[in-house]
């Protein structure tokens, strides 16, 4: 799963929509519907004696020097190589000093406002009352909005000395109370998650397909090492313990730590939140002796903010604890629209490129999920009541699934014969998996071609963006330019594509392969398998049912990696693995490569992007799969 999805991708049997055969008077005008549109919840106004949270960002000193040294520390070919830093040391270098930060504090002290600087000395976290708030920035936080002075939110800017004002790039938080700040409603895109009785293979997938039973019989295991879940929902501890328990790892209960970040004090969404309750399980499974640390923000609203993320990962950094992270929440694609409406800072791709590469520069390895839409990305395109009109392209626009300073993992299925239709009571026959390959639902199309009525008689298939969307995520983003580590490798900025999907978002069946070029950050970076059907279970008890589902998405792929690099880190007399695209990229086009690409031109996508023979690297998978066994060997 990756949370900022609008739909889960799977119509095997684990997974399912409750649909009946009429889900409306008029369901086809329903499904087109969920395609061209969603549903918002306006942000409710908040009275002036709350109290709240804000950031203000300060400049870093040396930026550009920054993004080249957290290539160099993780470059086996440079003189700096593993010269990782700590907090301290990236605020010497990096940061604003103590002087700017404490004269800072005592200015905010003065306007009846608490504040505390980050380790790296880039952030002010700032509390207090509304009413404290608006006086100083000379604005009503309801209807607050970015303006060209990084300070400024109302007509007048805020009286702020200017030796301060200097050194701040942008402030986080001010404007979530703005009504043109919308949240999503996504109950249409509920599902119905079957019980899954059958054993679970999640250990199994890893360990035998990438090789990682080598490791665990040279006793890796992860002792000693923790792994970060940067996470905007909590879980209930006893469902990971449970899931351990029965896995036979590890499942003391002093393995698992929360630690709430700091944001808008505003509950969490949901206290038993299934997606960090997967990630969690997970890098617990394959790293079985690791400890797992979760970092845990407030989620204001369906939309993650930059704050959100800032906060999260500044948190984990901070503490520099852990030799791994792993991200399954995407950022938000409709970032340019907040952008244009002014309650979203435009700083939001650079903020994170700071904050990652500090990450980078202390020596973590950090992962997240590239995305279940496959390579399509919603855009939104206008705004009518509490309607979003949305268009859908091939131009990404989530600024962390691509982000230069963090692995993107993509997903696969593994060989598998499915039996699709049966939960509709409708025999489509079976549609096999011959061999891995990405994940795209174009697998299913020779049973829907063989039954042309099936989608009409079910068409919310297509109106819940099932198949619109089935795909592990991939492709160029435009938000940052292509990153040295990809330069010249074979396969970046050239692409083969099959168009799967029609201008209506129906099944394209027997497409032409196109080929092209493009630029900018080409994701994901490496993949495994995120199937659900392939054997993927988790533990969440609820309300009726054992408590064990299938699940999956390729966010099951980000806390996995980051759990192996926790299993190579313990190894005795081993160096942190630190940022893996400074190396992974460049074993790739090596003779012994630890990497298979995938790189099939038919029965091969994410609905978009296939394979490309003859390269070490493609749009759908990445350099491919993972042989962790020779990647222990070969990476320094």
């Amino acid at each position: 799963m990756y949370r900022f999805k609008l739909t889960l991708l799977f119509c095997g049997a684990i997974f399912f929509l409750a649909i009946p055969a009429q889900a409306s008077s008029n369901p086809i005008e329903k499904t087109y519907g969920f395609i061209t549109s969603l549903k918002t919840k306006r942000v409710k106004p908040i009275k002036e004696s709350k109290v709240i949270g804000f950031d203000i960002f300060l400049k870093p000193h040396h930026l550009s020097t920054e993004y080249k040294e957290a290539i160099a520390v993780n470059s086996p070919n440079s003189s700096e190589f593993k010269h990782f830093m700590t907090p301290d040391q990236f605020r010497d270098q990096f940061g604003q000093p103590k002087a700017v930060t404490m004269k800072w504090h005592y200015f905010l002290k003065k306007h009846h406002l608490e504040s505390v600087t980050t380790r790296n000395g880039l952030i002010l976290h700032v509390k207090g009352k509304v009413k404290s708030i608006n006086h100083l920035f000379k604005t009503n936080i309801n209807n607050a909005t970015y303006h060209h002075n990084p300070l400024q939110f109302g007509k007048k800017r805020p009286n702020c000395p200017a030796d301060l004002s200097k050194t701040v790039l942008t402030v986080l938080g001010i404007t979530d109370y703005n009504k043109r700040n919308i949240s999503f409603d996504d109950s249409s895109n509920k599902i119905n998650k079957s019980d899954a009785n059958e054993p679970n293979a999640g250990r199994a997938i890893f360990a035998k397909n990438y090789h990682m039973n080598t490791l665990y019989h040279n006793g890796l295991t992860g002792k000693g090492q923790s792994i970060g879940i940067i996470c905007f929902g909590n879980l209930k501890r006893e469902n990971a313990i449970h899931f351990w328990r029965s896995e036979h790892v590890n499942s003391d209960s002093q393995r698992l730590s929360v630690k709430r970040t700091f944001n808008t004090p505003r509950k969490n969404n949901d206290p038993n939140e299934d997606e960090t309750t997967m990630d969690v399980e997970y890098a617990g499974l394959v790293a079985p002796q690791s400890n797992i640390k979760v970092y845990l923000g407030n989620q204001t609203s369906y939309v993650n903010t930059t704050q959100e993320f800032v906060d999260n990962y500044s948190a984990a950094f901070d503490e520099n604890k852990v030799s791994a992270t792993s991200c399954s929440w995407g950022f938000d694609s409709f970032m340019p629209f907040f952008v244009k409406e002014k309650v979203e800072t435009p700083k939001y791709s650079q903020l994170l490129s700071i904050i990652l590469a500090q990450g980078a520069l202390q020596g973590i390895s950090n992962f997240v999920a590239s995305g279940d839409s496959g390579a399509l990305s919603p855009e939104i395109t206008g705004l009518y009541k509490n309607h979003l009109l949305l268009n859908w392209n091939l131009q990404p626009k989530d600024p962390i699934t691509a982000n230069p300073f963090i692995t993107s993992t993509g997903g696969t299925m593994l060989p598998l014969t499915e039996r699709f239709g049966k939960v509709f009571k409708s025999n489509l026959g079976k549609s096999i998996i011959r061999k891995e390959r990405s994940d795209g639902l174009d697998f299913l199309w020779p049973a829907l071609q063989r039954h042309p009525n099936f989608l009409a008689k079910y068409p919310m298939l297509i109106g819940q963006q099932l198949i619109a969307q089935g795909g592990s995520g991939g492709g160029f983003s435009s938000l940052y330019s292509t990153p040295q580590y990809q330069n010249n490798v074979p396969g970046i900025n050239t692409f083969n594509a099959r168009q799967y999907l029609s201008n209506v978002s129906q099944p394209a069946f027997n497409p032409p392969l196109i080929h092209g070029t493009n630029s900018g950050r080409n994701y994901p970076d490496v993949s495994g398998c995120d199937f659900s059907d392939n054997g993927y279970k988790m533990y969440q008890k609820e309300k009726h049912g054992d408590g064990w589902h299938g699940n999956g998405g390729t966010s099951i792929v980000a806390p996995q990696y980051a759990a192996v690099a926790a299993v190579i880190n313990s190894a005795p007399n081993h160096s942190k693995m630190g940022f893996w695209n400074s190396q992974i990229y460049q074993l790739a086009q090596k003779n012994n490569s630890p990497f298979t690409p995938l790189n099939s031109t038919i029965d091969n996508s994410n609905l978009y992007y296939t394979g490309q023979p003859g390269t070490v690297y493609n749009q759908a998978t990445g350099l491919g799969t993972t042989d962790f066994s020779k990647l222990f060997n070969v990476y320094q």
